[in-house]
């Protein structure tokens, strides 16, 4: 049987937090592989955004509004909103030159709906979405004049990794991509046969471009690396030389998987294990994360301790915290503060893990995002009925409750003294359990030495302080 300790950090890594009631239901399981089940047990339809403004910008707000409560509240899996938040980082598009909203929601519908489907699917899929497109200029390849950036791409960041081609492999990726395009006026996907460049290419020691559909040409290319190509004699990486590309695929991908979830440095076996699992199942991405989560590696404690909160996963865990809407929390700018905003990846490689979020100047906005959303928990707290209180996830704290810790008429003595620090510790054991924030005993002992010696006045701020414990920082 799993122990608390290992359902707990499973549903962090896969769920965002590790939920009360998702503890105790997979604490009633037998077997971890019944734990890892029930984790990847993802509804076939789970909805999509429905805008409601008209203007782009907007709708763009209400595309991250849905999708943070959907990790945060409104998902009885949050694993689909893990993997579609894994491929917006690794297919990644970015709406500040795709330009639509509309589109960019298109693009994380299919990473949600098929996040644990196949992932010769989505790279087929998402390269003929308008938003990649646009994103990476494939609307721009054309016979004439062609354009490398997305078959350049598609090798190196989505794929196989640097140095896993040559640039014929290059040319050739690029001219099967030709004559995919899209309309500006409508936001649609459009072929143009003659932009298309339908001569025969080798590439990645296959042929592709010989004959029939040409609009099929481009996803050849996929079919190839995850198939029966080859890693190229003129490759930069030596050891893949003549490697077949799928191996080295799965190898790539399994690498991505691994630093997302667990967030060490992967193990050669751990490597290995995951490949095969890949190689088994032709790239189904369920079996694949199984394999992951199953893994007696995944639970060692530098595992467990090895992996830092994104900003996005931070604001996550405050809003199940406090149990705040994200339109509440208004969380949208505190996460470009922090360096992570969704639908505007940095670059095309994506964002990092870990010491990417390791600064002075990142824990600092995270400083600040703490103490706006601590605010927006006690809206009420100072109203001039003195009927206000702290609202978090599990349940509010009164004004009065901790007024109380402290009364003014009681004679100032010892054992009074005593009674009223017992009293605030309460109120900060009431804090973390509404939060369901379980403290390590180093965190506990600093938040009980602050309690113990505050005025009550000062109390609400166990709040921010709760929400910068090392505990919230940590997957």
């Amino acid at each position: 049987m799993p122990s608390q300790s290992d359902i707990e950090h499973l549903l962090r890594r896969t769920e965002f937090v590790a939920r009360e009631s998702r503890v105790n239901e997979l604490l009633a399981l037998s077997t971890r592989e019944q734990c890892v089940d029930n984790i990847l047990a993802t509804a076939a339809d789970p909805g999509t955004c429905v805008f409601v403004q008209t203007q782009n910008w907007q709708q763009g707000t209400e595309l991250v509004h849905y999708w943070l409560n959907r990790m945060a509240h409104d998902s009885p899996r949050p694993i689909q909103e893990k993997m579609s938040f894994f491929w917006h980082g690794h297919f990644v598009s970015s709406m500040d030159k795709v330009g639509s909203a509309e589109l960019m929601r298109e693009q994380i519908d299919l990473y949600r709906h098929s996040g644990l489907g196949n992932l010769r699917h989505i790279a087929i899929t998402m390269a003929t979405q308008v938003a990649m497109l646009r994103y990476l200029d494939n609307n721009e390849n054309k016979k004439s004049s062609p354009n490398q950036n997305f078959a350049r791409e598609l090798m190196e960041l989505f794929m196989l990794g640097v140095g896993n081609y040559t640039e014929p492999d290059v040319e050739a990726a690029t001219a099967a991509w030709t004559g995919h395009g899209d309309d500006w006026e409508t936001d649609t996907y459009v072929w143009r046969i003659g932009r298309h460049d339908s001569s025969v290419k080798s590439y990645l020691g296959q042929t592709i471009n010989n004959g029939g559909d040409p609009t099929k040409h481009g996803e050849e290319t996929i079919h190839v690396m995850l198939g029966a190509g080859v890693v190229p004699a003129g490759a930069s990486v030596v050891p893949n030389r003549g490697r077949l590309t799928r191996e080295v695929s799965a190898e790539f991908v399994s690498k991505k998987l691994w630093a997302e979830f667990a967030g060490t440095p992967i193990p050669a076996t751990v490597l290995a294990g995951l490949r095969q699992a890949a190689l088994a199942d032709d790239f189904a991405i369920k079996a694949w994360l199984k394999t992951l989560l199953m893994h007696d590696e995944f639970y060692t404690t530098a595992v467990k301790q090895g992996r830092v909160r994104t900003p996005v996963e931070f604001i996550v865990s405050l809003l199940v915290a406090t149990g705040l809407r994200s339109g509440d929390a208004t969380p949208l700018w505190l996460m470009e503060g922090m360096g992570q905003a969704p639908l505007y990846p940095p670059n095309v490689s994506g964002w990092k893990h870990n010491s990417y979020w390791i600064s002075a100047s990142a824990f600092g906005q995270r400083v600040s995002a703490a103490r706006q959303i601590m605010w927006r928990t006690m809206r009420d707290y100072w109203n001039e009925n003195d009927l206000g209180s702290i609202r978090l996830g599990g349940g509010s704290i009164s004004k009065q409750q901790i007024e109380d810790t402290s009364p003014w008429h009681q004679p100032s003595n010892t054992a009074q003294a005593a009674a009223n620090a017992a009293a605030r510790r309460e109120i900060l054991t009431l804090m973390a359990n509404y939060m369901q924030l379980d403290l390590s005993p180093t965190s506990r002992q600093s938040l009980d030495a602050f309690a113990s010696d505050s005025e009550w006045w000062e109390l609400n701020d166990l709040v921010g302080l709760l929400f910068l414990t090392p505990e919230m920082q940590v997957a």
